[in-house]
């Protein structure tokens, strides 16, 4: 596995060791799943889930290789439509889209990851792993043009890792600040994300389309 990976999975393994450390107290607390992970996968599972995130999947694609100038563009996600397609559709798309996906990410189990944003600015991202919950929330760094985003704070299910452990954290996914890499379309233009926000309940990312080369 790559860097980026290993630290990646730091986050969320760290936040284990932790829950251990504090004891048994912490252990029950621990298996306490988020209101906001009940809600976001009683959505994202439920019967018609697999046809909206079909739905969504379409939509983005077609935001995304829209013809368009040299002007900025934005586009808002609703968190649910996005939890929906992982969990309906992020396997099958990871193993077709294989040379388009780097190895680390294409391991990562994102078909038990769901996202939430129940307090603004911020993302809340949780995974379900060994039957609980672990979950970091990130906020956006950084200048228009020069986006990222870095982790405020890490837990298990109803049980919050040290402010100590979570800066450690913080700082060793610095690499998360770097902002988000580009997307070169099969035309050759190259979709760059500008700005990104958690706001009124959506994710707003402002991109720009870059022609392809001469």
């Amino acid at each position: 596995m790559s860097q980026s990976g290993r630290r990646r999975g730091l986050l969320l393994m760290a936040a284990g060791v932790a829950v251990l450390a504090i004891g048994g107290g912490g252990l029950i607390l621990s298996q306490v799943k988020p209101t906001a992970w009940t809600m976001a996968r009683a959505r994202a599972t439920s019967d018609k889930a697999d046809a909206r995130a079909a739905e969504f999947e379409k939509a983005l694609a077609a935001a995304v290789h829209q013809v368009r100038g040299p002007e900025p563009w934005a586009i808002a996600i609703d968190p649910a439509d996005l939890n929906g397609w992982l969990a309906q559709r992020w396997r099958a798309w990871a193993e077709f889209a294989q040379d388009a996906i780097p190895d680390d990410l294409r391991e990562q189990p994102l078909e038990h990851v769901a996202l939430a944003i129940e307090q603004e600015g911020s993302l809340l991202v949780m995974l379900a792993r060994h039957g609980r919950v672990d979950w970091c929330r990130l906020t956006v760094v950084g200048e228009p043009g020069s986006v990222g985003v870095e982790v405020t704070g890490v837990g298990v299910g109803a049980l919050p890792v040290p402010v100590a452990i979570a800066d450690s954290l913080a700082g060793d996914l610095g690499s998360l600040r770097d902002g988000v890499p580009p997307v070169t379309l099969a035309d050759g233009r190259t979709v760059r994300v500008l700005d990104l926000a958690f706001q009124d309940g959506s994710i707003v990312v402002q991109c720009r389309t870059d022609a392809a080369p001469p």
